[in-house]
């Protein structure tokens, strides 16, 4: 993670295309890889002041994207996680947000997290418990991690959990 996160702030200093850094850092991730390790990730380039969302996402787990009109999973495309094959071609995607609405990013760690009988907290769970709260982004996380302590119960943490939640408010003044 270290050394993803070291190439990560390098290759960004100097691209904004999501597909770009992926393919970039994905490579470096290659090079020498004996280990045959691999990262998954997601990465956003948002416009402040228009909401274009750019994003480019490898093997990472679709986003929910929270709305006026719900909550839905954020359409990514296949791309392998990076450090997989070297000269690999990420593909970028696009989509315009609207005020108000919020992106809510996470580990496996979340939807997969067990309860003593090993049944997971997925994906279903997950659109409900983010459904049912209030989009802004520290009450998502908050909603999720009580939604999710209380299904599993006493079982042990198998994985990690991160949670990130943001949410696009354009405070520009527009000119009529």
């Amino acid at each position: 993670m270290a050394v993803t996160r070291s190439l990560f702030r390098n290759v960004a200093a100097h691209m904004t295309e999501p597909d770009k850094i992926m393919a970039e850092l994905s490579d470096a991730l290659s090079d020498h890889n004996e280990t045959s390790m691999f990262v998954t990730l997601f990465v956003g380039m948002l416009d402040l002041a228009t909401g274009h969302l750019c994003y480019s996402n490898a093997g990472h787990n679709m986003p929910l994207l929270m709305t006026n009109e719900g909550t839905l999973i954020l359409s990514c495309d296949s791309n392998i996680p990076a450090g997989i094959s070297p000269g690999w071609k990420f593909t970028s995607q696009q989509l315009d947000l609207k005020v108000g609405t919020t992106l809510f990013l996470y580990t496996d760690g979340l939807n997969e997290a067990e309860d003593i009988h090993h049944n997971q907290f997925g994906m279903e769970r997950m659109q409900q418990t983010a459904a049912a709260a209030d989009r802004k982004p520290q009450s998502v996380i908050t909603a999720m991690k009580e939604a999710v302590e209380q299904f599993v119960g006493e079982a042990e943490q198998s994985d990690d959990m991160t949670m990130f939640a943001i949410q696009y408010i354009n405070t520009q003044k527009t000119n009529p």
